[in-house]
């Protein structure tokens, strides 16, 4: 019994190894067979011959079809991806069939999608079936066949050429009607071309043409592709990384992104990618989806003799808005778009014939009527020839938003001026690898508009200092990688007044005639380390066919009129150009034609001050006219004045119904530090900026202690401390009603409100409304709280409260 068991015991240990080694051999055949099947579905440009001895076509194919210039505008056969089993090949082709323009027209897609592709392959010879779905004459479903024969596979099976090709009538409903989508008796050729998979490292540029910011500059890019699995589709995936970034400095170059990803696909070689920011919000696009009309244009994916490369380069002349790289972002307001190049593995491609670096200057502010700094941009000849012909070109900007002529309004004299060693006769030549200098310098004349807003064009004065801006631009005639010649530098600079104001604007509630705002009071301090003088009263001159206001009391003397130092004008008024006066060659720069050192009155647009010879603001109390404010951190270094709004008949009435607008201006005088003579007329931008004034239009509701809330600057993300405005119903207004408050509009996301105003505020009443300021930005941040209402008699009606902050 012992031996028969031991011996049971042998024979089953025997059979449990027999067992394990039969799973074992099993395992591994079924694991060869899926690496057999893995392989022959591998998307990549590998060959191998099947078990038959033919050539292996699985792969990613861009197809050509010629047309007969009757049926077909283009190919109808784009790009997709093939699978080969033995010598049985399927997949899946791109397709669209393009009609011809008729009498010039547009070309019209008659039909698209993707075919369903069947076919074989022997010895060298490739037979290929494409169906689609499409209409027969009557417009029912049908199927429509095209027919590849006899392509031949080229010895490295990178092309298959010299085929001719077939198809089936078919039709599509377009506009409404029944065309033909190709008939039968049109053939022709094919040939395709493997495309590799679009995976690895790449290097290469992105040339702006879009962004009125950065136009024309130059942008390195560099990252990497992944290309998905051949699964036999019409597209496989991409996916990868963008890296904006110098592959010198190893700055940041480009303003909109700094790293990017990618996720899309390639067919053939057309690849259309979406672009994705760190958060993960899709904020742009690489290429366009095949078949629409609009930009950007296509990205392809081709190999050229430098190698394989993804490029859209339309051939669109410089500066215009062809590209196929598409951005838009909050740092890019408007969007981007360009040129894209990127050279993939070891291919030098996509390498520009010159560079300037940096890739962007800015100057740190500095006070006006300082003296000049300057910055360098240095060009370098990047390709082995000699560059000959090339252009220069320097312009400051922002002539126009200040008086109309080059340079500021007070002198005429630029903001930004250039010297360099690059030029000789108008044009550059460089040889290989050298470089020349070009130098910047920044002597700011003005830091706001004179009058922003107005017909000479300009900017809230919230916004000022306003940055100013320069570009240099340089030309190749010819060499560039793309179709964009230009390449620019970007320059901005700030320029800083000495005098600077409390707040930019000061916003009135509404007032009836005969009433009287609480006076604002606005203050002005020199931040500069010299003396600056604010003009006296001076005579009233009115130049001719300006109808002359009355004079704003109570400046005046022996009966004269007199404008003080303060000087209102109304929003969008053409203050007269005075007589060109000679140029004072003793300031520097000179003085030359400044149209402001004459003042005028203060005017009202027509009837002028209703009859009533008061302005609608007032300035109840100056202590700013004709003093001198002593250097910053030094007493008496500012002054104060205050402002009362007081509407005036025929100009503000209840049924006028419209709010004002205006500014005030403190006109200066400053002679430079103490090394300077005193002249009489060297003033610059010391403080002659606007300070907007604004009203609500006619209401009964009245706001205190302002309709503005100014939060000054806030830490970005931190909450700044609570503003409260009251709102009043005066029952003694004209209009006197109880008020239904009928919706509450907040514009800037950063702001949040609360209030104890009911539905309705009866007459004799009032409400509070508190704001906190969150700023998630940096910079100016404003925003305002529009409320609509309705009394018994009247729909529609709105007052505003102003938010202003500064995220910092």
């Amino acid at each position: 019994m012992r031996k028969h068991v031991r011996e049971g015991k042998l024979c089953k240990t025997r059979s449990h190894q027999e067992i394990l080694s039969m799973y074992t051999v099993i395992f591994y055949l079924v694991l060869l067979a899926l690496l057999t099947l893995t392989l022959a579905g591998c998307g990549g440009s590998g060959r191998s011959n099947s078990a038959q001895g033919e050539p292996q076509i699985s792969g990613n194919w861009q197809f050509t079809l010629t047309t007969t210039g009757n049926s077909f505008a283009t190919s109808p056969l784009q790009g997709g991806f093939l699978l080969q089993q033995n010598g049985a090949i399927s997949g899946q082709i791109g397709y669209s069939i393009v009609l011809p323009s008729q009498n010039g027209g547009a070309n019209t897609i008659c039909n698209s999608g993707v075919a369903t592709v069947t076919g074989t392959i022997s010895g060298n010879s490739v037979a290929l079936t494409a169906v689609v779905g499409t209409l027969d004459a009557n417009g029912n479903p049908v199927t429509q066949t095209l027919t590849l024969n006899a392509g031949s596979l080229s010895a490295n099976g990178s092309s298959i050429q010299n085929g001719t090709y077939a198809l089936t009538d078919g039709y599509a409903n377009v506009n409404g009607q029944i065309v033909s989508c190709g008939v039968a008796q049109d053939t022709g050729t094919w040939t395709a071309t493997l495309v590799p998979p679009l995976t690895g490292g790449f290097q290469g540029f992105f040339h702006s043409a879009y962004s009125t910011s950065f136009v024309n500059q130059d942008f390195p890019v560099s990252g990497t592709f992944t290309q998905g699995r051949n699964i036999g589709a019409a597209t496989a995936t991409v996916t990868g990384t963008l890296l904006f970034q110098d592959p010198v400095t190893l700055l940041n170059d480009y303003p909109c992104l700094t790293t990017a990803s990618v996720n899309g696909t390639i067919s053939g070689n057309t690849v259309l990618l979406q672009v994705f920011s760190t958060s993960g919000i899709a904020v742009g696009q690489i290429g366009q989806t095949p078949g629409t009309a609009a930009p950007p244009f296509a990205v392809s994916f081709d190999n050229t003799q430098a190698g394989y490369v993804l490029h859209n380069l339309p051939g669109a002349s410089a500066g215009t808005n062809a590209g196929g790289y598409l951005v838009t972002t909050k740092s890019c307001s408007g969007g981007d778009s360009g040129n894209l190049c990127l050279a993939l593995g070891s291919s030098k491609a996509c390498s520009q014939p010159i560079t300037l670096t940096p890739f962007a200057i800015t100057f740190p502010p500095q006070l006006l009527g300082s003296a000049a700094t300057s910055q360098t941009i240095t060009l370098t000849n990047n390709s082995n020839s000699q560059l000959t012909g090339l252009s220069l070109r320097f312009g400051d900007n922002d002539s126009g938003l200040f008086y109309g002529f080059p340079g500021a309004d007070f002198n005429g004299v630029p903001n930004f001026t250039e010297q360099d060693t690059c030029s000789q006769n108008g044009t550059i030549t460089l040889a290989p690898s050298s470089s020349c200098v070009i130098t910047v310098n920044f002597s700011p004349q003005q830091s706001c508009p004179r009058l922003p807003q107005s017909s000479q064009g300009g900017v809230a004065p919230a916004v000022c200092p306003v940055p100013l801006t320069a570009t240099l631009t340089v030309t190749v005639p010819s060499g560039s990688a793309d179709a964009d010649n230009e390449f620019s530098v970007p320059i901005t600079g700030i320029g800083l007044s000495r005098i600077v104001p409390s707040v930019p604007e000061i916003d009135f509630g509404a007032e009836a005639v005969g009433e009287a705002s609480s006076p604002q009071t606005l203050t002005f301090t020199n931040q500069s380390l010299s003396p600056v003088t604010i003009l006296p009263p001076m005579p009233c001159t009115f130049a001719t066919g300006v109808e002359p206001a009355q004079p704003r009391p109570p400046l005046s003397s022996n009966g004269q009129a007199l404008v003080g130092g303060i000087q209102l004008a109304e929003a969008g008024a053409q203050l007269p150009n005075s007589s060109p006066i000679a140029a004072d060659k003793s300031i520097n720069p000179p003085l030359v034609n400044a149209p402001t050192v004459d003042y005028f009155c203060e005017t009202d647009p027509p009837p002028s001050n209703g009859g009533s010879g008061l302005p609608n603001f007032q300035i109840s109390a100056d202590g700013c006219s004709g003093q001198t404010l002593a250097p910053f951190g030094q007493s008496g270094n500012s002054c104060s004045l205050q402002i009362t709004f007081v509407p005036q008949p025929a100009t503000w009435s209840t049924t006028a119904g419209q709010p004002l607008d205006d500014f005030v201006q403190l006109n200066t005088m400053w002679c430079g530090d103490a090394n300077n003579p005193v002249e009489p007329n060297c003033e610059v931008d010391s403080g002659r900026f606007p300070v907007e004034i604004k009203t609500n239009a006619p209401s009964p509701l009245r706001m205190s202690p302002s309709a503005g809330m100014d939060f000054g600057s806030v830490i970005k993300g931190t909450a700044s401390t609570p503003v409260t405005i009251t709102i009043f119903n005066d029952p003694v207004d004209p209009m006197a009603d109880n008020v239904s408050f009928t919706s509450k509009l907040i514009t800037g996301a950063d702001y949040s409100e609360t209030d104890t105003c009911p539905p309705t505020l009866p007459s004799n009443q009032s409400c509070t409304i508190t704001v906190t300021f969150i700023p998630k930005v940096v910079g100016l941040d404003p925003g305002s709280i529009t409320l609509t209402y309705k009394t018994s008699t009247q729909i529609g009606l709105t007052q505003t409260i102003f938010l202003r902050g500064t995220g910092q």
